[in-house]
């Protein structure tokens, strides 16, 4: 079975460090080698959470949940989390282009300023895309060059010698639990499957209110992962879902 990847994205659910670490010691005991968890800390509490924790487990990685372009000459950028930070280079990936991102006024061209500037960090970058839609849809040809465009554009100047260290998350905003809980149907999802492994070879995610129903809905289809928001933070739906994922 090939080996999957979730990303844990607590969003802004935890708000305390004693809740990082409450989350941690119990994500400790969790090992599967089946599965890897990458735990996206938010930027503000990410130095003190790597500088205090003692990970022991090898399938367990820290990471960002965002950050800031590097700006020309590296000139200072007032109240942003930039890479060279103490600490902040350690991280094992960065989310960048996350649908809320764009709530908060980034757009296409930001996230791609984002990753043109930092593909070159040693930090693996994960990439959000979609056919940038709030409209359900139920048959992938519908919106398939929209995505098709949206993902080209932000990808198209990476080289070749950062490809190792991309890993692309497709995220329909119709499909976030917030939105209205319009769930991709499992159909859909595997046409973009088919169309995506014909095109592209970066590991692809999904992410969409993935939970332990949808995993279970879910798993015939071939992701290499999948990225989970508020069950992160519910060690038993975590604990169920890399069950499936590991069955």
């Amino acid at each position: 079975m090939q080996e999957k990847i979730l990303i844990l994205n607590t969003k802004t659910y935890l708000i305390t460090s004693q809740q990082y670490f409450s989350l941690i010691n119990q994500l400790k005991f969790i090992s599967s080698k089946k599965v890897k968890i990458w735990l996206a800390i938010n930027p503000y509490f990410y130095l003190q959470i790597v500088k205090n924790t003692k990970n022991k487990n090898k399938y367990l990685s820290f990471g960002l949940q965002n950050i800031s372009f590097i700006s020309e000459n590296n000139k200072p950028q007032t109240g942003e989390v930039v890479i060279n930070f103490e600490k902040i280079n350690q991280a094992k990936f960065i989310l960048l282009g996350h649908s809320e991102r764009y709530r908060l006024g980034e757009n296409l061209k930001i996230i791609k300023h984002k990753i043109d500037s930092l593909q070159n960090i040693k930090s693996n970058l994960v990439i959000f895309f979609s056919e940038n839609s709030y409209k359900k849809q139920k048959n992938f040809k519908a919106v398939r060059k929209t995505i098709a465009k949206n993902l080209n554009f932000l990808i198209k100047d990476i080289t070749p010698h950062n490809y190792q260290k991309i890993y692309l998350v497709y995220e329909p905003w119709w499909a976030i639990s917030t939105e209205g809980n319009n769930k991709a149907e499992a159909n859909f999802l595997q046409s973009f499957l088919e169309w995506y492994q014909q095109n592209y070879n970066f590991p692809i995610l999904y992410g969409g209110s993935y939970n332990s129903q949808l995993a279970l809905e879910y798993k015939d289809l071939n992701f290499n992962g999948y990225v989970i928001g508020k069950a992160s933070t519910k060690i038993e739906e975590i604990k169920k879902i890399i069950t499936t994922l590991s069955s």
